[in-house]
């Protein structure tokens, strides 16, 4: 009984061990992460917790670009400069992305809205705005311009996901992982288990330049993505609703930017992406030649024609539509 009493003790004191060691490894290696990626951008109060805003460039409206999930201010990295050339423009980390810290829940369409509008009353940053959606980036600058119909004059969607997309390719509604699974993964992330590779992690996009692809990763490596990513999906069928309910733009430009190497070039995908032309009465449809999904915006060989379509938008814009 002594050797069991002995064998037991010795594998819990094993177990609390690794744990330990797996908890320091993870939070020594973001602490250190966040000595070497600092933030481009402002860190802005919102109501006790602080999103990050990085905005660059001169002139009106403002270009406001909000990413894909889960990218952040380093994927702008080849579209912004573009755009700065021509005018003022503003990437943000939605509350859980990039440097940004985590917000309240529920992390729905109207709570991102909400959000973004602090952010930018904060910042002092007036609009009128431009909104720029990347993927499911495209849901919530929809809810912001619902919201503040009067401060936004434009808006391009990059292979804008469409809240019915679910439905009609009959799928989960959801970030793609099972609901229990999502809620171990942030207890798993703390001890290590991801960082040691133990289970995978996204990796960043490899388009990205060194320094921006190693931002991403770090993001992809800290407990906070885990936890973000949990809470999205958790509001997730909410945020598509929401959406749904929206109102359109009338007649302010709109493009509708599609990858030729995309899976959403074609099938219902296609058909979902057309739909989205529906939302204005000034829309066009911009395709760019051999981008895939993430290229529209991470490859350096897309940019150029990917900010030309807003700015083009922005043209529009300025000339009153």
């Amino acid at each position: 009984m002594k050797w069991v009493v002995r064998i037991v003790i010795g594998i819990v004191a094993f177990i609390a061990l690794v744990i330990f060691a797996g908890c320091a490894y993870q939070t020594f290696s973001e602490w250190n992460e966040a000595r070497a990626f600092p933030p481009p951008g402002q860190l802005i109060d919102v109501g006790g917790y602080k999103l990050h805003l990085y905005c660059t460039g001169d002139g009106a409206p403002t270009v406001i670009l909000d990413a894909a999930f889960p990218a952040q201010v380093s994927n702008w990295v080849w579209v912004q400069p573009q755009i700065a050339k021509t005018t003022r423009v503003c990437a943000y980390d939605r509350a859980g992305h990039g440097w940004s810290d985590l917000g309240p829940e529920p992390r729905d369409a109207k709570q991102h809205a909400r959000e973004l509008k602090t952010l930018l009353e904060k910042a002092n940053v007036p609009g009128p705005y431009v909104l720029v959606g990347h993927s499911l980036g495209g849901l919530y600058v929809r809810e912001f311009a619902d919201l503040n119909p009067d401060a936004v004059v434009g808006m391009a969607l990059l292979e804008g996901t469409h809240p019915d997309s679910w439905k009609r390719q009959n799928l989960p509604e959801g970030v793609g992982a099972d609901a229990s699974q999502l809620n171990m993964a942030p207890t798993l992330a703390r001890v290590g288990f991801f960082r040691a590779g133990l289970f995978p992690v996204p990796k960043a996009d490899a388009a990205l330049p060194e320094q921006q692809r190693n931002e991403e990763q770090a993001y992809f490596n800290s407990v906070k993505y885990f936890e973000n990513l949990r809470a999205v999906n958790n509001s997730f069928s909410v945020a598509l609703q929401q959406v749904r309910e929206t109102k359109n733009l009338g007649d302010k430009p709109l493009a509708i930017v599609v990858g030729t190497a995309s899976e959403n070039f074609q099938g219902v995908a296609r058909e979902l992406q057309n739909d989205l032309l529906k939302l204005s009465t000034n829309s066009v449809f911009v395709t760019v030649e051999g981008a895939t999904h993430s290229g529209l915006v991470d490859d350096e060989r897309f940019a150029d024609e990917t900010a030309n379509a807003i700015l083009k938008i922005v043209e529009q814009a300025r000339a009153g539509n």
